[in-house]
């Protein structure tokens, strides 16, 4: 009994002399300024990853309509797309728009007529952009690209569609005329500098290009995909993709040209520099 007491006691003292203690109220308030400063520094970054990540995804979109676009011109001598909207219902699924036949489709597996019932906007991923936000003049501001039109992609007008060129700006009116006598019998060997010539892109590159002014500077902005103010991927005629700055108003520039003939740079620098 006594030896029984003698331990309970020392286990007594033992317990007696450990003290468990919490965080205090700094040390919580520094945990959490740390931790918000790691995310203050991480989630730029991690934003940035995304939207490279996304282009990248696009450019690889791309390179393969780039190639679609080159058997195509291989199955038809080499003459280009040409029809009323052209530019965007070259291929993808049928969209809101309901536009069909779709003749890139084909190249993709993908039906080139649409039928009413069906839909394959989960089949043709190829067209559809990861960083389209939208920004289509004349719809829900927000409202994808690829679910109004789809695609994601706008062509080059003056190589594929309309099969006449609007007169956009008085200024460009004696330009739009001469590439409209052309655009009919156009073919791929009459086409200059292939290395420096849009072929297609990003659905608000061309109302980039456009010497008229935007709608409304929400859709330019939201038409701006990869996190660069008047940049969009593109394509060019000769396969090659990158980022391009698109300056509004400029067909041609030391980086690319919208306009396929060379003889008519000169007419173009002059026109869009006044």
């Amino acid at each position: 009994m006594q030896l029984w007491r003698l331990t309970s006691d020392k286990r007594c003292r033992g317990f007696t002399r450990h003290t468990y203690g919490g965080f205090t109220l700094i040390e919580l308030l520094v945990v959490i300024a740390v931790i918000a400063v790691l995310l203050a520094i991480l989630l730029p970054a991690l934003r940035r990853a995304r939207t490279l990540t996304r282009r990248i995804a696009c450019q690889s979109n791309l390179r393969q309509i780039a190639v679609a676009w080159s058997m195509y011109l291989d199955d038809n001598e080499g003459r280009f797309y040409q029809g009323r909207n052209a530019n965007l219902d070259y291929g993808g699924w049928k969209g809101i728009q309901g536009w069909s036949p779709r003749p890139l489709n084909r190249y993709f597996s993908l039906p080139v007529d649409l039928p009413e019932e069906f839909e394959i906007e989960n089949d043709a991923r190829i067209f559809y952009c990861p960083g389209d936000r939208g920004g289509v003049p004349g719809y829900a501001v927000q409202e994808k690209a690829y679910h109004y039109l789809g695609t994601s992609y706008q062509t080059n007008v003056m190589l594929i569609g309309p099969d006449q060129l609007l007169i956009l700006a008085d200024k460009f009116q004696a330009l739009h005329q001469e590439i409209n006598k052309r655009l009919k019998h156009l073919k791929r060997e009459s086409v200059d500098h292939p290395s420096r010539l849009l072929l297609i892109g990003d659905y608000g590159w061309y109302n980039q290009c456009k010497p008229l002014p935007h709608p409304r500077e929400d859709w330019k902005q939201l038409a701006e995909w990869h996190g660069r103010a008047d940049c969009h991927n593109m394509a060019f005629m000769d396969g090659h993709v990158k980022l391009v700055n698109i300056h509004k108003g400029f067909y041609v520039t030391d980086e690319y040209s919208v306009v396929p003939f060379e003889d008519l740079f000169a007419m173009a620098r002059t026109i869009q520099e006044q």
